[in-house]
């Protein structure tokens, strides 16, 4: 005040701001640049609720929606390439994607990897892989192979089955 520029002075509760009013002029532009953003945004942006379906019918996931997935649980470099192997082979078998198979690993110091390839609650292929990775790819392309084949018999044997007997004990 003494110095010639006028101040403002503006009283918080809990502390004292001096600004400057050439500097306030800028601050209110920024301001209104900032209120005009909060305006405008919501009207561009998209609706986070999808109001076509119900939050039950989201939740739920149809089996034809997902399948033809490869799940891989491998731990070594010996069942990673039998996985890329397999998931290869298996995208040329099962090209609708109707199956969903998982590839589990089980390594141990004494034999090897032994790898596991099941479909539901069916495990459908077991072997060790041997020391020399570089016979684990025809390995894995001939595990797709029985594997598919076996998942086709197990629905043929589903669909022309005993009905006394249940689902699981086929």
């Amino acid at each position: 005040m003494s110095s010639g520029k006028e101040e403002l002075f503006i009283y918080n509760k809990y502390q004292l701001c001096v600004t400057d009013l050439t500097n306030m002029t800028y601050s209110r532009a920024l301001c209104v640049l900032f209120l005009q953003l909060c305006v405008t945004a919501p009207l561009f942006a998209q609706p986070s609720v999808n109001t076509s379906a119900t939050v039950d019918q989201q939740r739920t996931l149809n089996r034809r929606d997902v399948g033809g997935i490869v799940i891989g649980q491998t731990m070594t470099m010996a069942g990673r390439t039998f996985y890329d192997s397999f998931a290869s082979a298996w995208r040329d078998k099962d090209e609708d994607g109707t199956f969903t198979v998982a590839i589990s690993e089980r390594p141990t110091a004494r034999l090897g990897s032994q790898v596991f390839v099941d479909y539901g609650n069916r495990r459908l292929f077991s072997m060790f892989l041997p020391p020399n990775r570089t016979l684990i790819p025809a390995i894995g392309a001939d595990a797709a192979a029985q594997v598919y084949q076996a998942i086709l018999d197990y629905q043929l044997a589903q669909f022309f089955g005993d009905p006394d007997l249940g689902r699981d004990e086929l």
